[in-house]
């Protein structure tokens, strides 16, 4: 028996895929369609059919959308592979209106860029991609046209513009632009790879240039940020020189993170490292070198073994000779019996070499299950020295007292410091699991020797033990509408301190352990363009507090506190706006609550408090964000500020001593406005951005008389200039005019760095820039304060910002880490 093959002609217009289907079913009678009609009833079809047969009919309908085609004899099935309630979808047009055939869509995780799933824009410029996920990233690319990429809430997005990218023939080589910077619920999503960000030598120096950072490495508004590489939290600073920049996909900017991050986080930089295939030998070294009054000089090595079943061994190595010299002039004035007064010039030279060396393995059994363990060491390799050598002219009630010199040096000895990370990141079933378990013993003894020149010399040890233990679970469980995270988290430190002097005050042993524990919930849904998160941290503190074996119920405080955060966001096209509200609680530092009183110099000494009471902040802030403008509106109440503050010592046993120590104020409040600005003209990339802030503190509750409630003010200027051949140019001006706050007047202060880098070979794995630092020679500190009670400081301080240097890195082949551990008791080790 012979079959006539049947020939099919018919324009389908934005028709669904179900009704042409349904066309191409009734049109012949020689094989039977089978699909199911809601599962394809969101794609659309616009395309003509030409004397086609059946199966290149259905071919051709299909198009690219994610369909499993099955032809048998008399059947043809048709099956969605990409199952999901919900789809994103859309339509891409160019600068006429006209629809985008076949341009394609990448739809990349929103945390950390990674490929999620795709589609191909039709015949219309129509698409629809099924995914899980409540937001992504939708990069989009097509010949003859500039890549979009943006973020977005998952459903029907509307309508893309793409611009057309002009590009010659010839040969002549076809640059894009990515966008630098673009808004999600909690902050910024900033690109490194392919932006002018990846050329900053190490991490540590790219942060400075990313939108709302501060010179002073804090976040505009929002304090100093926690950081994270790879769901690893950042130990110490140090980690940031020994990364590269070039070795970074994206960094997330959290301004509104949630209760899975520790009570007194107030902002997140989530850091993503390029991930790429490969096996074997991979590493990179780096150097740099600057030169001021004093230098600095650091050298790092990182080599990466991968073996084919997805092992990594690791071991880093990070050397560095860091000299600083502060020079400072000081007016004081103490009003006590007598009336005091102090002018003295005074030099501080730091010297400190140090290293650390890190030993890892970890293990990416699959794409839903890692492991490793990581340990990490650190040390100084000589005694670590601070000096301070002060020339003091003193008088009592107007009358020349006396003219000191004086000289103290603190050594530090070197005592190694472990700590180990073990974690586990992992898929079962629909659930997610993240479980970190760290430990961390550091010891440290400290010698403080000298005085005034020709009396009596005095001296201090300090001998210092710190451990903590710590573990941490966050799961994300499968619920039908939303995201629901929740977990606990576990500290317990000990910290032991013995202190002792020769004569000037009181010898000190405090031994404090607390153990911390927390059970947090968070849930996020998506609603359109409306998202909504909501979480919840329960945090019980214990606290043992002893002196010289005496243990103080009232310096042994325990706390029970609920921290609450949450934010609702409204996404357009262009716009982004959310308000958000988030409750933050910070615990002093160790060192601020010991009752040991150090000795400074012949008329100043410093102590602790350790009656300090933790400061909780409540934060409400409005965000909008429109293409590369960023702009937030924010108030801050806080309670039990910890403050600095000066008085008298002892005015008879010790008269014209000023003693500094710590206090609480029991509220203040803060406001304020940040705008950000990152636009692109040509090879001209800037980031600019401008705070204005008033805060208003009870500093009378405190015995302060002093207080201003001026406005304050800070401009930052970054400029980026894309040069010819792999060149950069950055220019950065900073600038704090002068303000009245609280009991201070701060005189304007300000900079200008320039950085000239290029990088060479053909993978461009060489990279040398030359750097210069406040090359004005303006960045000085210059204050009024009346920071205690009758106590009066006037000083100017210049800490050797001016620098001359050179940064030089090389690295090769291709592997990078898969380490995806992050830290328990971050918090606690913050205190430590």
């Amino acid at each position: 028996m012979s079959v006539k093959a049947q020939r099919l002609s018919h324009d389908f217009q934005n028709a669904s895929l179900s009704e042409a289907l349904i066309w191409i079913d009734n049109a012949q009678d020689n094989y039977k369609l089978n699909f199911i009609f809601d599962e394809l009833e969101d794609f659309t079809v616009t395309t003509q059919l030409k004397n086609a047969s059946v199966r290149d009919a259905v071919r051709q309908v299909c198009g690219f959308y994610p369909m499993q085609l099955t032809f048998d004899a008399q059947d043809i099935y048709i099956e969605c592979m990409q199952k999901s309630d919900t789809k994103l979808s859309g339509r891409i047009i160019n600068e006429s209106g006209q629809p985008v055939a076949y341009a394609s869509i990448s739809l990349l995780s929103l945390g950390d860029s990674t490929f999620l799933t795709g589609g191909v824009s039709n015949e219309a410029g129509d698409f629809v991609i099924p995914c899980k996920a409540p937001k992504v990233i939708a990069r989009i690319t097509c010949i003859g046209y500039k890549t979009v990429e943006e973020a977005y809430s998952v459903g029907n997005i509307g309508k893309i513009r793409m611009q057309p990218d002009k590009y010659a023939l010839k040969g002549i080589e076809v640059k894009g632009s990515k966008q630098l910077v673009y808004a999600t619920d909690r902050g910024l999503m900033a690109n490194i790879q392919g932006t002018p960000l990846e050329q900053f030598g190490s991490v540590s120096e790219m942060l400075s240039h990313l939108p709302l950072m501060m010179s002073n490495g804090e976040i505009a508004g929002h304090g100093k940020p926690e950081i994270y590489i790879n769901n690893k939290k950042v130990r110490n600073e140090d980690e940031l020189n020994r990364l590269r920049a070039d070795e970074i996909l994206s960094a997330e900017i959290i301004t509104n993170p949630g209760v899975e991050y520790g009570a007194e986080v107030t902002s997140v930089i989530r850091l993503k490292t390029i991930r790429k295939a490969g096996e074997g030998w991979s590493g990179n070294f780096s150097a740099v070198y600057s030169q001021g009054k004093e230098y600095y000089a650091n050298g790092n090595a990182a080599l990466n073994y991968r073996t084919r079943n997805g092992m990594d061994f690791f071991a880093r190595g990070f050397l560095t000779s860091n000299n600083q010299v502060i020079n400072a002039t000081a007016n004081d004035q103490l009003q006590a019996s007598s009336t005091w007064d102090f002018q003295k010039e005074a030099t501080f030279l730091n010297r400190y070499n140090y290293y650390f060396a890190d030993l890892g393995w970890n293990w990416e059994i699959s794409e839903k299950h890692s492991l490793g363990l990581t340990y990490t060491a650190n040390n100084y390799i000589t005694d670590a020295t601070g000096s301070i050598e002060t020339e003091e002219e003193v008088w009592r009630d107007s009358q020349f007292h006396e003219a000191e010199t004086n000289k103290t040096v603190t050594s530090l000895k070197p005592r190694m410091v472990h700590a180990v990370n073990a974690y586990y990141v992992g898929e079962i079933g629909k659930w997610k699991l993240d479980f970190s378990a760290d430990y961390y013993g550091g010891h440290s003894e400290s010698n403080m020797e000298g005085g005034t020149v020709g009396e009596k010399e005095v001296s201090s040890n300090t001998l210092t033990k710190n451990n903590l233990l710590a573990e941490k679970l966050v799961v994300t469980a499968p619920i039908p509408k939303g995201t629901l995270t929740f977990g606990e988290e576990v500290s317990g430190v000990d910290r032991k301190s013995d202190f002792t002097q020769s004569g000037f005050s009181a010898n000190n042993s405090v031994h404090q352990q607390t153990v911390t524990w927390s059970l947090f919930v968070n849930y996020a849904l998506q609603v359109k363009k409306f998202g909504f998160n909501a979480g919840l941290r329960w945090q019980n503190e214990h606290n043992d507090y002893e002196t010289n074996g005496h243990k103080d119920a009232e310096q042994s405080p325990n706390y029970h506190v609920f921290i609450p955060r949450l934010s609702l966001t409204y996404r357009t096209e262009q716009w982004t706006h959310t308000f958000g509200y988030q409750c933050f609680r910070r615990n002093p530092a160790y060192s601020t609550l010991s009752t040991a009183i150090n000795y400074r110099s012949k008329y100043e000494y410093q102590t602790g408090n350790p009656y300090l009471r933790p400061t909780t902040t409540h934060y409400v802030s409005w965000t909008s964000n429109y293409r590369w403008v960023h702009a937030e509106l924010y108030y801050q109440y806080i309670k039990n500020l910890n403050y600095s503050f000066q008085a008298a010592y002892d005015d008879t046993g010790h008269p014209g001593v000023i003693l500094d120590d710590r206090r609480n104020v029991p509220q203040s409040q803060n406001y304020g406005l940040e705008i950000n600005v990152t636009p692109k003209v040509g090879i001209w990339q800037m980031n600019y951005s401008a705070d204005f802030f008033f805060n208003n503190r009870d500093l009378k509750a405190i015995g302060i008389k002093h207080k201003w409630n001026g406005l304050g003010t800070y401009f930052n200027l970054d400029n980026t200039l894309l040069l010819p051949n792999n060149w950069l140019l950055n220019i950065g001006m900073e600038l704090t005019p002068y303000n009245e706050q609280g009991c201070s007047q701060t005189k304007t202060t300000g900079g200008m760095n320039l950085r000239l880098s290029r990088q060479f070979l053909k993978d461009k794995s060489l990279s040398i820039a030359f750097f210069a630092n406040d090359i004005l020679h303006t960045r000085y500190i210059e204050m009024t304060a009346y920071g205690g009670i009758n106590v009066r400081t006037q000083f100017r301080e210049y800490r050797d910002a001016r620098r001359i240097g050179i940064d030089l890195s090389w690295k090769f082949n291709a592997t990078k880490s898969r380490y995806k551990g992050s830290h328990a008791g971050q918090s606690e080790r913050n205190r430590l």
